[in-house]
Parts: structure tokens; sequence; C-alpha cells
């Protein structure tokens, strides 16, 4: 199994940062090793979607877990894999800290994480920044 884990801080609201988090369809606009993704309904316990990272093939996913403003798990089935993300928000102190979770795991799990694992580890903090900078532009 496979962790990547990282946070940021952010003057952002975690309302600010939930709203981009729902909005599916543009997570390429914020993390651009995505080419695009789509929920089949509302953002809520499972509901499943479609993602298609850049370079790879188009993976189905679901989100396994949505607590409103707080966290959401999206889950990806891969070949004898599975990817499981958790995001989480946290406040203090009048600042908002978002984090971003990745785990790997199933038999194939090394495999992937060879293959696309380096890539996320490598993109994420680059990815999140993108994230907070785009939500404290909602202020």
């Amino acid at each position: 199994m496979l962790i990547i884990k990282h946070t940021v801080e952010t003057t952002a609201s975690p309302e600010a940062v939930w709203k981009i988090w729902q909005d599916v369809a543009n997570w390429n606009t914020w993390d651009h090793g995505i080419e695009f993704s789509t929920l089949d309904g509302p953002f809520r316990t499972g509901t499943t979607g479609t993602l298609k990272p850049k370079g790879g093939p188009l993976v189905s996913t679901k989100l396994t877990s949505v607590q409103p403003m707080k966290m959401f798990v999206d889950e990806a089935k891969l070949t004898l894999a599975r990817i499981v993300v958790t995001h989480f928000l946290t406040e203090s102190n009048g600042r908002t800290y978002v984090t971003h979770q990745i785990e790997m795991m199933g038999p194939l799990a090394f495999f992937f994480a060879i293959v696309i694992g380096r890539n996320m580890k490598k993109n994420l903090p680059q990815e999140m920044l993108a994230l907070v900078k785009k939500a404290e532009g909602l202020k």
C-alpha cells in the first residue's frame, strides 16, 4: 500500500474550497493531471463518475463518503488495485487547512505506485496550491 498525504493552509473559507471540490467537471482547472472528470449525479455518497487522467485510461470513480464542509472520499478502481483519495477540511484560528490523502491498495498497488504514484506525489503540492489559490479568489 502507498499513502501520499499533503496539507496546505489558506485564508479561503471552507465554503469556498467545498464549492470547488463539488465542481467535479472543473477539477482540471486546478488539477492539471486531469484531462476531464464528470459526476453522474449530485455530490453525495454513492454517486459515480468518470475521470480521465492525462496520458491514462478513463477510470470509473465513486464518492464513497461525503460529509459536507468536512470531507469526502472518492475511489477509483484499477486492475487489481484501487486508489482512494480522502479530502479533508479543518479550520483553526480563522485559517482553513486542506488535506488530500491518496491511498493505493490491492494486489497490484505496488505496480501502480511506480507507474502513477511517483507523479501523483510530485504533483500533489502544486495541485493543492492551485486549488487554494482558486478558492481564495472566490472571496
